[in-house]
């Protein structure tokens, strides 16, 4: 008896050393597609099953069509679903109009696993796991009722995992994966097996979790779904990527490439640009004297802004995010525009966790106008003047710890606006490091982009201006921006311009700030 446990125990762990995960889970679904038994799931409406690459699907051919699981573990303290989705389109951000919402006002939901029988309708849904076209985030797994910014950062704040910038792509299967732990209150979300995202490191109380429904639904027709397993442990990592090596059909390197470099900080490449002879220096401050601010407009409501021996610091309150305090955020802005390409640099070091700074380069009016000189300086620090308003901008956001984004390991997102287009998106395998400078490179050449932290490339890419996403910007005011909970230290700024255009004459005339029927604008 003794030699058959041993021998079985050597197995076990042979097993366990080539890769083989040994665990059961407590429901799978779609790993067959009969749906005559309605015990455990009820398919409505018409679908089909479809069969690529090896793999067999589920995809419904209806926006009514809905498959419920019947029986989950996701009220249990602990536990993990994994699932396979297949988008059969590319899915990528892109620009919406009120007209699209006329037959389906949630067109822009793409659900993988909700608790209401909606699965598109995010605001009754107690729990939900989806894509949505959006910037930001577009892949997120909330465990509350309503929608995203309406209140999952009311107090306290919910239990959510997002996921920024992610793209399907047309006939590719991906394995999700989502892990709970509720009394550690830990969260994680997985691609193929690689970590892209997880719960708020920062926070100081106990997320809120809406009381999960007995049954779970997901459809979209866009999507196709196969083999839902739910396990009764929180897979780690390397249990989670073995389980989609051995379930896979079809292994694709290059899309492990990008995976592994997007989410999982692999295969960097150095930063070796250098400024030459035919590159002008427009702006050289060590951010060390009282007299640097002279060249520059601060716009907000920070606690504090002020020239040390060290460099220039900017704090803002130190609370965690709700929509009270959205005011308290704020700008540094050039008082003056360049033209052409463009270099910037600079050093920065994050005093305390939580923050979020971001880079603004070629801030115009839609016209390509000086938009601080023709029209009124603005004064709120909300973030909507990005996003949402009238200026135009590379919008590189460099440290990111702040509550509604990934903010485990160091990651930089690249976006254009106020198209919110995601251009890139990197992750390097590291925490922030607090107390220590870091340098920021940021280098434009025409129509292509490249950002580097520490010497390290964080994205290389290319814009375009006939993309629906207006012109190459190679002109206007550049901006550091800090948000809730920043405390950071700024030393060394420096700008250079390559013009591609010579100016012969400057004429000097008066400049009239009204808008086109004679009166004040009003701007924030």
């Amino acid at each position: 008896m003794k030699i058959n446990v041993l021998v079985i125990l050597i197995l076990v762990s042979s097993l366990t050393a080539t890769g083989q995960v040994n665990i059961k889970p407590m429901y799978s679904y779609l790993d067959q597609f009969s749906f005559t038994d309605t015990l455990f799931q009820k398919l409505s409406g018409p679908a089909r099953i479809v069969n690529f690459e090896g793999r067999k699907g589920l995809n419904i051919t209806s926006i009514h069509s809905v498959l419920q699981l019947k029986a989950h573990n996701m009220k249990e303290p602990k536990g993990t679903v994994s699932m396979w989705v297949m988008s059969l389109e590319d899915l990528g951000t892109s620009n919406g109009k009120s007209s699209m919402d006329i037959s389906n006002p949630y067109w822009r939901v793409y659900p993988l696993l909700s608790d209401c029988p909606d699965p598109q309708d995010l605001v009754n849904a107690n729990f939900k796991m989806v894509w949505m076209n959006a910037w930001h985030p577009n892949l997120i797994a909330l465990f509350g009722k309503d929608k995203l910014y309406e209140n999952a950062f009311n107090m306290p704040h919910k239990a959510l995992v997002e996921v920024s910038h992610f793209s399907f792509k047309r006939r590719t299967w991906y394995n999700f994966a989502l892990t709970w732990d509720y009394d550690k209150d830990q969260y994680r979300m997985y691609v193929n097996g690689i970590s892209i995202g997880r719960e708020d490191q920062h926070t100081t109380q106990k997320f809120h979790r809406d009381a999960i429904n007995s049954s779970l639904y997901l459809g979209n027709p866009t999507f196709c779904y196969s083999d839902i397993k739910f396990y009764d442990t929180n897979l780690n990592e390397k249990e989670l990527y073995r389980l989609y090596k051995d379930e896979v059909t079809k292994f694709d390197p290059k899309l492990e490439d990008e995976l592994q470099h997007t989410y999982a900080g692999k295969n960097f490449k150095p930063f070796t640009w250098k400024v030459d002879a035919g590159w002008k220096s427009k702006l050289n401050v060590t951010l060390t004297k009282p007299t640097d601010l002279d060249s520059f407009y601060i716009q907000g409501k920070p606690v504090r802004v002020a020239i040390t021996k060290e460099g220039l610091l900017i704090e803002t309150v130190d609370k965690e995010m709700t929509a009270t305090i959205l005011d308290s955020q704020m700008y540094v802005w050039t008082k003056k525009p360049f033209e052409g390409d463009l270099y910037v640099e600079y050093e920065y070091k994050a005093l305390r966790a939580g923050g979020l700074s971001l880079l603004l380069t070629q801030a115009s009016g839609m016209n390509r106008e000086d938009f601080m000189a023709d029209y009124p300086l603005r004064t709120s620090g909300r973030m909507v003047m990005i996003y949402g308003e009238d200026v135009r901008s590379y919008h590189w956001e460099y440290y990111r710890e702040m509550a509604d984004m990934r903010n485990d390991l160091d990651n930089s997102a690249f976006m254009k606006q106020p198209w919110n287009y995601p251009m890139a998106f990197a992750t390097r395998n590291v925490t922030v490091t607090k107390d220590t400078w870091h340098k920021l490179q940021f280098l434009q050449i025409d129509n292509k982009l490249v950002g580097a932290i520490d010497g390290v490339i964080m994205f290389a890419c290319t814009d375009d201006g006939f993309t629906n996403n207006g012109p190459v910007l190679d002109f206007g005011r550049i901006a550091i921006r800090c948000m809730l909970r920043s405390k950071m230290l700024f030393r060394n700024l420096k700008v250079y311009n390559k013009e591609r255009i010579q100016t012969e004459k400057i004429i000097d005339g008066e400049r009239t700030r009204k808008n086109k029927d004679g009166m004040p604008f009003k701007l924030n």
